[in-house]
């Protein structure tokens, strides 16, 4: 078989890319090497699955240089370099889609042929266009510092010359170093957002002293950069994820809410899931709003938020996060909106990804049969999940099956289960947090006690454990906990 890494840019072309392609490789502006165009239209034949017996590498040289003896090192080279304008067709079809940076590239190339009236003709529509941009992403900055910059490098071989370009002159270090701020904080504060957030699932080793001075000084001395949005989005994002205060949640919140149009669909979407981690913190910690209104509310709230602005995922036109489906899913069941629950599932059930519905599908039914008391029904979805690829589904799938073992009596299995689980958790630790593996293992000792008491009927031992898990922040599925020990006392 001929490069699989060929083959595989070549199948992710649309079929209008690889005509387009084909145009590319047969201008002599870009190849003028024949056998690489013959190459190309021998490829057509088997777009875009690249699956025969005829692309191996001795057909294809056949069919190539018929009667030639076979020359592994010059088809090589032919390969290699169809590979590499397919490269550069795809760097090519980046920079068409950027008139932006297209219009960059343009001024530095006027600026280095000293072509002064086409620059300053440029120059002006390029600046609106920049001006123009609703997202003020690191790239808006970036891209206004290297605008501010072409202009510096423009006054320094005209010597100012023109008078029309003269008034353009004021503070323009002062832009360039203002532009090249903002972007620097923006992609900074993002990143230590980005670690910080991460850090919550799993375990990460990295030091950010520097960043943290950064910080310091916005907050203590700096009343101009923390104002810019995106800058005030990210700073007040590792704040709440850092610090935990309902004040930066405020903030965040009302960033979502009324500066949407102004954010991207991946910081909306990165906003969102932090919003929703602050109120998993302090839900496990059973600390309400300050108004008073409990943080599984508030989440509920915010995913209809998140449903409203299309926050399916980190990018538009791709599938729905499944993790954020079953997000959604336990939190309007645990706030009772069970026919919510049937109607949501239904609208967006095929909207996720086809190697995952399985799993997300079903669990999510079980989680909605269980809370409807319906346990059967809960473990027959649980049982049809056939392949869980990802760490994230394999937890709450174990938790669920353990709950729903405990409602049927099947207390052998549930010891078993529990054996398996804490294997499973060994096993795993560095895919986890300190504070997710901890929650996990609160659950497990409550749950353990639970089933040794219930066969027990030990009162006193039920209203100590009830008191324990009263008492012990950070537990997964602590209401049910309290329930079912709760459920033992009245017995």
């Amino acid at each position: 078989m001929i490069s699989a890494t060929l083959l595989g840019i070549l199948s992710k072309f649309t079929p209008k890319e690889f005509k387009e392609f084909g145009e590319f490789v047969k201008s002599p502006f870009f190849n003028k090497n024949v056998h690489v165009k013959d190459l190309y239209e021998y490829l057509k034949k088997f777009y875009p699955e690249f699956k025969d017996k005829k692309l191996d590498k001795e057909v294809v040289f056949e069919n190539l240089f018929k009667g030639k003896k076979y020359n592994d090192g010059f088809l090589r080279t032919v390969i290699y370099n169809l590979g590499k304008l397919a490269e550069d067709y795809l760097a090519y079809v980046n920079f068409r889609k950027d008139d932006l940076n297209r219009g960059i590239n343009l001024l530095k190339e006027l600026n280095k042929r000293k072509l002064e009236k086409v620059f300053l003709k440029y120059y002006t529509e390029i600046e609106e266009d920049i001006n123009s941009v609703t997202y003020h992403d690191p790239d808006y900055y970036f891209r206004k510092y290297e605008l501010q910059n072409q202009k510096e490098i423009y006054m320094d071989w005209s010597k100012f010359k023109q008078k029309d370009f003269k008034n353009y002159t004021t503070n323009t270090v002062t832009y360039i170093e203002d532009e090249l701020t903002s972007f620097y904080l923006i992609k900074s504060l993002n990143h230590y957002r980005f670690m910080l957030d991460k850090s919550m699932y799993e375990q990460i080793e990295q030091k950010f002293d520097f960043i943290e001075h950064i910080m310091d000084y916005l907050l203590t001395k700096d009343t101009y950069f923390k104002e810019k949005l995106k800058i005030k989005l990210h700073l007040n994002e590792v704040l709440l994820i850092k610090n935990k205060k309902e004040e930066n949640y405020r903030i965040l919140k009302e960033i979502l809410i009324t500066s949407s149009d102004k954010l991207s669909q991946s910081d909306r979407y990165s906003l969102h899931n932090i919003l929703q981690s602050y109120c998993v913190y302090q839900g496990y910690n059973n600390s309400p709003l300050s108004e008073g209104k409990p943080f599984t509310q508030e989440r509920f709230e915010l995913y209809k938020v998140c449903l409203e602005q299309n926050l399916f995922a980190a990018e538009e036109h791709i599938y729905f996060d499944d993790l954020m489906f079953g997000n959604i899913v336990g939190t309007a069941i645990s706030v009772k909106q069970f026919e919510w629950t049937e109607k949501f599932i239904e609208k967006y059930k095929d909207s996720i990804s086809p190697e995952n519905s399985d799993v997300v599908i079903n669990y999510c039914y079980a989680r909605l049969a269980f809370n409807k008391d319906d346990f059967e029904k809960a473990l027959w979805h649980l049982n049809t999940i056939k392949t869980i690829r990802h760490i994230q589904y394999k937890l709450p799938v174990r938790d669920l099956t353990l709950m729903t073992f405990y409602e049927l009596d099947m207390l052998n299995q549930s010891v078993y289960q529990i054996d398996s689980y804490r294997h499973f958790l060994n096993n795993n630790k560095g895919s986890l947090s300190e504070e997710r593996f901890t929650r996990i293992l609160n659950f497990l000792k409550f749950y353990t006690r639970l089933l040794k008491i219930k066969e027990k009927r030990s009162v006193k031992e039920i209203t100590r454990l009830k008191e324990d898990i009263e008492n012990t922040g950070n537990t997964l599925e602590k209401f049910w906990l309290i329930k079912k020990t709760g459920e033992l006392i009245d017995e």
